[in-house]
């Protein structure tokens, strides 16, 4: 993987973390169930495909943006999920690659407090 890769995914766990703390701060624990949102852009339609059929067990929307210059917004959720930090770095460490991969770029994930 290159250098500037790195830096992005490291940029995305470094955040995810600091969205983890925040969700602790307003009272999520390890027994709340946590629906975790997450967004890729894709530039072309087999990007889409394939990250459609690498995360088929997620319910995703695509919309398609622009005329000209297409683009893509793929987004879904986890569902209600009971969350550790480690393991939302990881699921989202997954994420990640499953999008560089599928030649899509993972936006980030977020969720609401309970």
């Amino acid at each position: 993987m290159s250098t500037e890769f790195e830096d992005y995914r490291t940029g995305h766990l470094v955040r995810t973390a600091e969205v983890w703390k925040r969700l602790i701060e307003l009272g999520a624990t390890e027994e709340s169930k946590l629906d975790f949102d997450f967004q890729f852009s894709a530039k072309r339609k087999v990007a889409v495909e394939a990250l459609q059929s690498e995360l088929a067990d997620y319910p995703l929307r695509v919309e398609r943006e622009g005329f000209l210059r297409k683009s893509y917004v793929i987004s879904g959720n986890s569902g209600p999920i009971t969350w550790s930090e480690e393991q939302l770095l990881k699921w989202v460490d997954y994420l990640i690659s499953v999008g560089a991969d599928a030649d899509c770029e993972f936006e980030g994930c977020g969720a609401s407090a309970p």
